[in-house]
């Protein structure tokens, strides 16, 4: 190889020593001295692959599978089965995923939404506020945060979301997926423990999904048998599984994750709760959308480079693996103005990566917008004096492919 071929092959510009897109310390920090100091992307030595950390290559990294296929293009067996398999959307490739992203999307429409809302979420919202009685004092993320969304997602799938053991242990499932995934699939320890934590939420869900295809109820499950044949879907058993098994995982923990950042979001500024309370349209769908991009739940995803491509200084190789870093993004100077502060007037609003971009965005983002409105709402209609506790442990962003402000003490009236 000539020195030329060599020099282009080589893993330039390289991170900081001792920082990684899986640092959990000082992450904000990191991602402002990349804005100011690099050009996107960088390489990551400790991740072994590419960030893409600024708005436009974000953006054309989440757009473009030409470029930077999905994680899962070459899925072996096993990641698969920890996935759910069958039509699990995350799988799909091509054609399929687009007949499954428009069958999702019309399950998920604003008016489907809207009777779901009804039916699921204000029930379950205003039980998990009962439940706290005269509480003073609580800790948000155990006792709302972690609660809400996995009962919704288990009411609408036909099942007891009131057995709060099943509820918890649901939850302790999906987290050790979501674990696996933090290491970028590469733990072998990690994809036992997630293989038998899939293999357990199989055994969970199946009695539902038979359920609802031998009696078809008003049930989301029933819904799906009863609408994948216009949708051209021939749904068997393991694949009505796969597609029950994303929406849990996406619909239970992400928003679990997102109503803690933004309940701080909202708390840790005097001005802006004043302002939410005041305004509960406007102000209060704008503090939503701020706490999703301040903090946001999904800090990157992974793609696979399917050609060699120079961007930037950066020479990237078939085959390597891209982290497409949504949080980086999220508070690009280049693109927000005054990017690590809450902005109620920023516009347009939704223009963030929190549910990502192009044909791969969450198919549930109105869902968990919703929910985390009707939630917000109910809560500064019961608490308009909550507070952060300043007396209790501070809460602090943790984990590493997703995190949230936790432990959140909350001080809910004196």
């Amino acid at each position: 190889m000539t020195a030329n071929a060599e020099a282009a092959h080589s893993r330039q510009p390289v991170c900081p020593e001792g920082f990684s897109i899986f640092s959990s310390e000082r992450t904000f920090e990191f991602y402002r001295d990349l804005h100011e100091q690099y050009r996107s992307p960088v390489w990551d030595e400790a991740a072994n692959g590419w960030i893409l950390f600024d708005y436009d290559e974000v953006a054309r990294g989440q757009r473009d599978e030409s470029l930077f296929a999905n994680a899962y293009l070459n899925a072996d067996d096993t990641l698969r089965q920890i996935k759910g398999g069958g039509a699990n959307i995350t799988l799909s490739q091509g054609d399929e995923h687009t007949r499954l992203r428009r069958f999702h999307l019309k399950l998920l429409s604003p008016s489907n939404v809207e009777q779901y809302r009804v039916a699921h979420m204000l029930p379950i919202i205003e039980e998990t506020l009962d439940a706290l009685g005269d509480a003073k004092r609580i800790e948000a993320a155990s006792a709302i945060a972690d609660r809400i969304p996995p009962r919704v997602i288990s009411s609408l799938l036909g099942m007891d979301y009131r057995d709060d053991a099943a509820m918890d242990r649901l939850l302790e499932l999906n987290h050790e997926i979501v674990a696996l995934i933090s290491t970028g699939y590469r733990s072998e320890e990690g994809r036992k423990r997630a293989l038998a934590a899939s293999a357990e939420l199989n055994e969970i869900l199946l009695p539902h999904i038979r359920k609802a295809r031998e009696t078809p109820s008003n049930d989301f499950i029933s819904r799906v048998w009863q609408e994948a044949p216009a949708a051209d879907l021939e749904l068997d058993e393991e694949a009505a599984l796969g597609l029950c098994r994303e929406l849990f995982f996406a619909g239970s923990d992400t928003t679990v994750y997102g109503i803690a950042n933004v309940l701080f979001t909202m708390l840790s500024q005097p001005g802006v709760h004043a302002a939410v309370r005041a305004d509960r349209d406007k102000a209060l769908k704008a503090v939503i959308e701020e706490g999703m991009r301040l903090r946001s739940v999904v800090m990157f995803r992974h793609r696979i480079c399917v050609q060699d491509v120079t961007i930037g200084d950066a020479h990237i190789r078939k085959g390597d693996i891209v982290f497409i870093g949504n949080a980086a993004a999220n508070r690009d100077p280049e693109h927000y103005r005054c990017p690590a502060e809450v902005d109620l007037e920023r516009r347009p609003p939704t223009d963030h990566f929190a549910f990502g971009r192009g044909n791969r965005s969450c198919i549930g983002s109105h869902f968990a917008r919703t929910e985390m409105r009707e939630l917000l709402d109910m809560m500064l209609d019961r608490y308009p004096d909550m507070r952060l506790d300043p007396d209790a442990e501070p809460p602090v962003f943790t984990g590493t492919f997703m995190r949230r402000m936790c432990p959140l003490h909350l001080i809910l009236r004196d």
